[in-house]
């Protein structure tokens, strides 16, 4: 964790992407995002500002099946706010893939495209 750490201090996007799991992000995510509570005690009992660098962020999900896509993203993003990220893309994800396959996800392909214009565009 600790060189995840550094490069979350140094970085300047964040992108999350997972399959989605019963309607929800991987439980190994999960388990890695369980270890960013160091930033909300930093932030809210040391009164520190844990990360000073603020980030652009991403999210993307993917799942076969016909389950919801916003509660992983709610998930998600709650983890790159905890990260100095609030200006976050709007979401990309690729959705009942038992049945379309992602390669054909126009959108999906779209907001992929769209994330690398985001991540690059300069900042004033």
């Amino acid at each position: 964790m600790q060189e995840i750490y550094k490069c979350i201090q140094e970085c300047d996007n964040i992108l999350i992407a997972s399959p989605i799991y019963f309607s929800e992000l991987t439980g190994a995510l999960l388990s890695v995002g369980s270890r960013l509570q160091t930033y909300f005690c930093g932030k809210f009992f040391r009164k520190e500002i844990p990360i000073k660098k603020p980030k652009r962020s991403a999210v993307i999900v993917g799942g076969g099946g016909d389950g919801s896509v916003h509660r992983p993203y709610e998930k998600a993003c709650n983890l790159l706010h905890h990260m100095n990220s609030h200006d976050v893309f709007p979401l990309v994800y690729t959705h009942n893939t038992n049945n379309n396959p992602t390669i054909t996800d126009i959108n999906a392909i779209r907001g992929i495209n769209g994330i690398a214009k985001f991540f690059n565009e300069i900042r004033e």
